[in-house]
């Protein structure tokens, strides 16, 4: 039994168990007979419907779900002053400069998600050394040296270095040593100046950006990043030329609910909700015949009206993932697990072939992770609006039975 995901215009998903799928396309084909000839002509300008039935059941959850793990970025790439890249920032401050020399004795320091719950006040003090000045320590504070003493030619060698002092370390969970691998995962990445970064490097794009994702859930993991000096080598290394770094963002805490609670949160969402203006995509108006930059891909005026986050507004259903199967895209992996998406726009096709976006993507924007909308970005979901709500309770049973009505759109507007 698949579980389909309603997508809310903030980007949570609320996951349902469905018995019964059904897609209807309809195709707006005018058709008339000719007289006497005995024949037929049509007209049709493709205009097409799509509307699709779910029916399934609520039950009570087994476990804690829907929770979210609080990640942060580190991007070498990235200034923080009105520069290109982060080399051309510390170039325009220092002139010639030695990378590691202008890291040493710095630090970063913050908590996993599981010291904060282990409520001790345990840390990560991420500390960078250009030579052997400091040790790695396990302790209420743990020291993760950043070895910096071999050859640091470009900032992907920092970048490289920092994932590999976390990946190899060991600190406190609770008074008991824990590893770093076991509380958070580490990925490296081409930075979001990455191109920019490599040429005023004088290298090739080269990753220069670490991904940092808590493995427990939880909104404690969300805090922020305190950059400082190490003592008692310095207590004011100078971090005002830093690279970029966010803060831990997007941790959520899950919950257990009942099948009375799920049919109470449904009706929230489908009674009462704002669109919030409008959701217009041109994108999808013009297809593959214009390929637009990024700023004018989408428009959406509850941003612009400063309602965006408002709980009317975040609650709104702006999609429907329905997972399925892949034999065509798996390769040598036998299946893997995809979404059904909807064409739209002109000289849009989307095959099997081509549908090769994992399930459930997201995306990383400032350093936090987040769902994207459907209407501002194709082949993660359909994007449109539901029309139908019909939930009933099976008293031989003692479940929640639903039937869910949507319909696909690509352009929104509403209130």
């Amino acid at each position: 039994m698949p579980k389909i995901q309603l997508i809310r215009k903030d980007g949570q998903v609320i996951e349902l168990d469905a018995t019964e799928i059904g897609m209807s396309v309809t195709r707006g084909v005018s058709v008339w007979p000719i007289p006497i000839i005995a024949t037929r002509a049509a007209l049709d300008l493709n205009a097409n419907m799509l509307a699709i039935t779910v029916s399934g059941v609520v039950t009570d959850d087994i476990s804690t779900t829907g929770g979210n793990s609080a990640a942060c970025v580190l991007d070498l790439s990235r200034p923080t002053a009105v520069c290109l890249s982060w080399h051309e920032q510390l170039t325009n401050q220092y002139g010639s400069y030695v990378l590691k020399n202008v890291l040493h004795g710095k630090e970063i320091v913050f908590s996993t998600t599981g010291q904060i719950s282990a409520g001790v006040g345990e840390k990560i003090i991420l500390r960078f050394d250009s030579g052997s000045n400091f040790s790695s320590t396990v302790a209420t504070e743990s020291i993760v040296r950043v070895d910096l003493s071999g050859t640091v030619g470009h900032t992907g060698h920092v970048a490289t270095a920092i994932k590999a002092a976390l990946d190899g370390a060991t600190v406190k969970v609770g008074g008991s040593n824990t590893t770093v691998s076991s509380l958070l995962t580490t990925t490296l990445s081409l930075g979001e100046q990455s191109a920019l970064s490599a040429s005023k490097q004088g290298i090739t794009a080269v990753n220069e950006k670490v991904s940092i994702l808590n493995t427990a859930a939880g909104k404690d993991g969300n805090l922020p990043l305190v950059k400082r000096g190490a003592t008692p080598f310095s207590t004011t290394a100078d971090w005002s030329h830093a690279f970029f770094m966010s803060a831990f963002t997007g941790g959520v805490d899950g919950s257990r609910k009942s099948k009375g609670d799920k049919v109470q949160d449904l009706l929230n969402m489908t009674i009462n909700a704002n669109a919030g203006g409008f959701m217009v995509s041109p994108q999808a108006l013009t297809g593959d015949l214009v390929e637009l930059p990024d700023s004018l891909s989408s428009f959406d005026s509850s941003k612009l009206l400063g309602i965006s986050e408002s709980s009317s507004v975040r609650k709104y259903i702006v999609g429907l993932r329905i997972p399925y199967e892949s034999m065509v895209t798996a390769g040598a992996s036998g299946a893997v697990l995809r979404q059904f998406i909807v064409p739209s726009g002109p000289g849009v096709d989307y095959p099997s072939e081509e549908n090769t976006e994992v399930f459930d993507p997201t995306n990383t924007e400032g350093g936090e992770t987040t769902r994207p909308n459907p209407f501002f970005r194709q082949k993660i979901a359909i994007p449109g609006v539901v029309q139908t709500f019909q939930p009933a309770y099976q008293a031989g049973d003692s479940v929640w039975t639903y039937t869910l009505g949507f319909a696909a759109v690509e352009q929104l507007i509403g209130i």
